[in-house]
This record gives structure tokens, C-alpha cells and sequence, in this order.
């Protein structure tokens, strides 16, 4: 984008009104209690946002406020007037580029592109400038229209810099917003530091009201819901399974769902249509807490596997259905909660798989938050294994293992023609904040420390193409999202590897691509088939279930990761709107799993309604 020169910016503000100094005194005085606000000339045109990294300080604001003097760009604010502030530094380190503000301040922008971009998030680094020293207290908040989407917590000189990287899709307002931290703007020079809004070439998503027959209007569709999908697609009810996980696709048009927690496989058949309603029949029943569901040809015979906490079995398809009463168990004795250490425990028994020619992949989850134990056990856990897809009578222990240092990985998927496999990872919860400084406010060093404000965005969850033999850093090392969701640098864990003597976080293999902290990514499925749309065909579609460890929500939403070079690139928003109020955390859907239909469109599973919804191929 061509920029504002900078001497024309600076015009503008010097042409403002300027306060005058009380006492004459300078930048140290205190101005509690004294009229120094600077205001904006009258609502200006939005900026020109288009597709890309639009950098806000070559931007027109459609409005903004400081608390003491003009708002200065690319200097730190220096309260008596335009200019008089000096190099933006936080912590030590300069920066060329950013906001000086003044608390309590506010600038506003319109999140409207004019290339039909889709706006996508919102990034910028955050402090109480150096200029200060250790003193002044603000926060930071960012807002898209109502909704408050980042709170930094108080801020003082001492504090360390926070990193901002919000989703801001479907809003059509950005409220950067400084408060005084509650005591007075006295010293409150705030920086905002490369302030960008990322545009995606994508249509937004647009509200659509919820499809629901007659007889499935039970909670949580007793009432219109509406939920934001892409341009040309519709949302349609198609079956009410309670507590819907796992997803597939059967080729005589059948769906298969999984329900871990009635120890069931579901058979929806087809109505004439992808969304009309389905028939809800049980295939299978008394396993235990059967989840993924894979389909695949070995030896000639086409089987659906079926992952049990403590078992694979498949099952013979006969005439297009999979045999119930000709189940083999092709993998036994898997970790639950039966092991005699475990006592009865295990936190994320529940299992997920792939195949890809003869070899089966088994995720083989931790039992804890971040405990090494789960590292001495055979097999280990927080690890994927292979095993032979059509060998009968393997044991658990038996598998060789592929790749470990995740966590939790859930939804094991082979890109198609590619034969790589990709996994989504739920990571740890309650980190402790790894280096020294002082994130609280409260002039203490908060190293070591489990600091809600810094919980609430670390660390990210993942998405990854894993290689044999990769090492992806849990329980020892973290992936740092604070310069974006690709190619992330580690940090130690500060409760199990503080010296690095564990693991040398150097030499852990990169995140393909992250996640929102504690989003809770569930199902991955690659949506390739006759009827997708060019723009979306080769993405990964991944069920963000939605997090528990978090001030506000995050998560609760289908993303899409487009394909990009041969990999995947950063997700955007495929399908939102379950969540009512992230702050009050309240809900009625959480997604799942994802299926392409025979149109081309999506089916979604959503356990927290209970629900299986069509999702209609987007319009290009």
C-alpha cells in the first residue's frame, strides 16, 4: 500500500488542538486531574485495507482519542505536543515503526477491504514506553465491534512487551483501546507497536439461519440459530446423534458417527439430497469409546477400522455396509486406564488413526497435563506408532514408534496424493511463564509463575505435517506464538526442562502451523472431491471443539487451512457463531469432525448439540 508521508501525518496532528503545560514542567509532571485530552478531527474515510499485511500506521483512523496530547506515529508520546516524543522502546529495544498514545486513548478503524478481502486478524506488540522508567499503569484492550477480544491485564514500565494476535473475522470495527489501569494517567506512555491487519483473499462469512425439520427442533434449535459460513453456502440440520464425534463417509452414501461415550457407531443413510434428513440406525454398540473411523482395501477386502481406547478392530464392508457381526481385532492390549500407574486415570484415552497403504498409524495420547512419566511408558505416550494394517493379533506394545513430542494429537489424516501424514495436537495447559520479567504489574518477576494473561495465549494449539522420526518439543519445549503461527521458535518448559538439560529445544522439529492457545482441535479432514470450489479444494478442515483453560473462549469454530505450496497456510474461518458470549463463556455447539458430502459440501459433527449438520458447497 502507498503510504502517508510521515511529515504530512505529524501536520496533521500539530494542526490539532494542543493542551498546554500547567505547571511548565514537562513529561514528568502529573496530570491527574488536569484537561490534557487530544481528539481526532471529525470522522475521517475508512482506511483502504486490502488483501495482504496492512500496516495501520499508514492508515486513516475513522476516529481517535488520547489522554494527553496527540497521538504521535513512529514516536513514543511525549505529552506537550506533536513530535515531542522520542524513539518507541520497550524493554530495551527500539522500534521504528508504531503508535505513542497517551492513556486513556481509543483510535478506531473500519475492518472493510475495498478488493473484497476478508479481514482476518489483528497484530501488534504492546507496552508502557521506556521513557517512564518503571512507572505508569495501563491496559490494553482490542475490541471488534462489542466484543472485547484481548485484555493485556495492567502494564507498567517494568512489565515485559505483550504480543497481540487476535481473529478479527466477520467484524466490521477495531477499537485499539487504552485505559489508565484504574489510578490515573500519571507516566502512561503507551506504545502500539506494528500495529497490522491481515486481509485474506476469501469472500467473509455471512450469517445464516440455522435449517432444522420439524423433529429435531429439541434443544438447542427450540430457538432460531444462526451460525457465519461462506458466501453461497446454506446450513441445514441432517441428523441429532447425542454427543457426535467422529465422522465418515461411506461409499454407498452412507455416514458413519461415532459416539465414544455410548460405546456406538451410528449409520445415518441418505436422503435424496446431501441435506435432506437422515435415517438413524446403530451399526455397532457395546465397544469401548469407539472414535475414528477409517475406511481401507487391504488384501483385496474394503474395511472400516475402528479405534477403541484400548483396541483397533475393522469390520468387512458386505454389499456396502460394514459387517458388525465379523469384527477382527488388529491391534490389542493399547494404554487406558487399566494400567496399574495410571489408577483408573488416563486424560486423553480416547484413540485416533490412519492408514496409509499397509501401515497403521495409532496417535497414543499422554494421560497427563505435561508429566515426563508419560515418556517412560512402552508404549510411550504422546507419541503416533505404526503398526500392519493387516496383520490380526498385534499387541500394543509391539508398534514401532513414528514420531513423539505430541501431546495430544487427534485427527491423523494422509494428504491425499501427497501420502504425508498430518496431525492436529491439543496442548498443555497452566504454563508457566518462561523468562524473567514482570507481565503482572505488581513490580515482581513473574518467571516461573502461571500468569492467567499469559495462559490465555500460550502456548498455540498445532497442526503438523509429522516426518518418521520427528520430536515435536512436549513435555520439555513450547512453541512461541508471538511472532505468528508459522515457523515458530520453542521456549522451555520452565516445570520440566528450565536448564534445557531434557531436551535442547533447538533441535525440536517446527509446528507446521498453529493455532488460537487451548482452541481444542479435534477432526482434521482434507476437502478434495468432485464440487469443492477451486479456492477451498486441497484445505484442511479442522473442528476447533473449543477451549476450557482460557479467561474467554477460544475455538468453538470449523477453520479452514488452505493449500499453499505444497503445505498448508494459516487458518481461517470456515464456520462460527457457536459460541453466544466468549467472556461469559456461554455456548450451544461445540464442533468436532468434518466430511466432504457428494455435492462437495461439508458434513459437521457438533458433540455438544448432539448434531450433524450440511454445510453447502461455497460459491466461488
Amino acid at each position: 500500500m502507498r503510504p502517508l508521508p510521515v511529515a504530512l501525518v505529524t501536520l496533521m496532528l500539530a494542526a490539532c488542538s494542543q493542551p498546554t503545560d500547567p505547571a511548565g514542567s514537562g513529561a514528568a509532571e502529573n496530570y491527574d486531574h488536569v484537561d490534557g485530552t487530544w481528539t481526532f478531527p471529525p470522522t475521517l474515510t475508512p482506511q483502504a485495507l486490502t488483501v495482504g499485511v496492512n500496516t495501520l500506521y499508514y492508515e486513516r483512523a475513522l476516529s481517535a482519542t488520547s489522554g494527553w496530547g496527540p497521538i504521535e506515529v513512529d514516536r513514543s508520546n511525549g505529552e506537550r505536543a506533536a513530535g515531542d516524543g522520542g524513539t518507541l522502546t520497550l524493554n530495551g529495544t527500539a522500534h521504528p515503526r508504531g503508535f505513542g498514545v497517551h492513556a486513556s486513548a481509543e483510535q478506531k478503524y473500519a475492518l472493510t477491504s475495498t478488493d473484497g478481502s476478508a479481514c482476518t486478524r489483528f497484530r501488534a506488540a504492546v507496552g508502557v514506553d521506556d521513557e517512564v522508567g518503571g512507572r505508569g499503569s495501563v491496559v490494553f484492550q482490542v475490541w471488534g465491534d462489542g466484543e472485547k477480544l484481548f485484555d493485556s491485564g495492567r502494564m507498567t514500565g517494568a512489565s515485559t512487551t505483550r504480543q497481540i494476535d487476535v481473529d478479527v473475522s466477520g467484524r466490521g470495527t477495531l477499537r485499539m483501546v487504552v485505559t489508565d489501569g484504574g489510578d490515573g494517567k500519571s507516566f502512561d506512555h503507551a506504545d502500539w507497536i506494528d500495529p497490522t491487519i491481515t486481509c485474506a483473499a476469501t469472500p467473509p462469512l455471512v450469517s445464516r439461519t440455522v435449517t432444522v425439520p420439524a423433529g429435531m427442533r429439541a434443544a438447542p434449535f427450540d430457538q432460531t440459530r444462526t451460525l457465519r459460513v461462506p458466501t453461497g453456502s446454506r446450513i441445514s440440520v441432517v441428523a441429532r446423534v447425542g454427543a457426535a464425534r467422529f465422522l465418515l463417509p461411506l461409499p454407498n452414501g452412507d455416514l458413519l458417527v461415532s459416539q465414544p461415550w455410548e460405546g456406538r457407531v451410528v449409520r445415518l443413510q441418505p436422503g435424496t439430497a446431501p441435506s435432506d434428513p437422515k435415517a438413524a440406525s446403530v451399526l455397532l454398540s457395546g465397544l469401548k469409546s469407539p472414535h475414528d473411523l477409517v475406511l481401507s482395501t487391504q488384501g483385496g477386502t474394503s474395511y472400516l477400522y475402528v479405534s477403541e481406547t484400548d483396541r483397533v478392530r475393522r469390520y468387512p464392508l458386505v454389499g456396502g455396509v460394514p459387517d458388525a457381526g465379523a469384527g477382527q481385532t488388529v491391534v490389542s492390549g493399547l494404554p487406558d486406564a487399566s494400567l496399574p500407574e495410571l489408577r483408573g486415570s488416563y486424560g486423553h484415552a480416547l484413540k485416533n488413526i490412519a492408514i496409509d497403504g499397509g501401515t497403521l498409524y495409532v496417535s497414543i495420547a499422554s494421560a497427563t497435563n505435561a508429566d515426563p512419566a508419560d515418556l517412560a511408558a512402552t508404549p510411550k505416550r504422546g507419541a503416533v506408532y505404526t503398526y500392519d494394517a493387516n496383520r490380526l493379533g498385534q499387541t500394543g506394545t509391539g508398534g514401532t514408534l513414528y514420531a513423539q513430542g505430541l501431546r495430544n494429537a487427534e485427527g491423523l489424516a494422509i494428504a491425499p496424493g501427497a501420502r504425508d501424514l498430518w496431525v492436529t495436537v491439543n496442548n498443555r495447559d497452566n504454563l508457566a511463564y518462561p523468562f524473567h520479567g514482570d507481565i503482572t504489574g505488581d513490580g515482581q518477576d513473574d518467571y516461573g509463575k502461571v500468569v492467567p494473561s499469559y495462559v490465555d495465549n500460550h502456548p498455540p494449539e498445532e497442526l503438523i505435517r509429522v516426518r518418521a522420526g520427528g520430536h515435536y518439543g512436549w513435555p520439555f519445549c513450547n512453541p512461541n506464538p508471538d511472532g505468528g503461527f508459522l515457523n515458530m521458535p520453542f521456549d522451555r518448559d520452565v516445570q520440566t526442562n528450565a536448564d534445557g538439560s531434557r531436551l535442547n529445544c533447538g533441535t525440536a522439529d517446527r509446528v507446521t502451523v498453529g493455532m488460537p492457545a487451548h482452541a481444542a482441535p479435534l477432526g482434521l479432514t482434507f476437502w478434495t472431491g468432485p464440487g469443492v470450489p477451486a479456492a477451498y479444494a486441497g484445505g484442511a478442515v479442522v473442528g476447533q471443539h473449543g477451549s476450557w483453560n482460557r479467561t474467554s473462549f477460544s475455538g468453538h469454530r470449523f477453520v479452514l487451512f488452505p493449500a499453499v505450496g505444497g503445505s498448508l497456510g494459516e487458518g481461517r474461518d470456515l464456520v462460527t457463531g457457536f459460541v453466544t458470549d466468549p467472556v461469559a463463556k456461554t455456548r450451544w455447539g461445540r464442533p468436532v469432525d468434518a466430511a466432504v458430502a457428494p455435492d462437495g459440501g461439508l458434513y459437521l459433527s457438533d458433540d455438544l448439540s448432539g448434531t450433524v449438520y450440511h454445510l453447502s458447497p461455497p460459491t466461488p
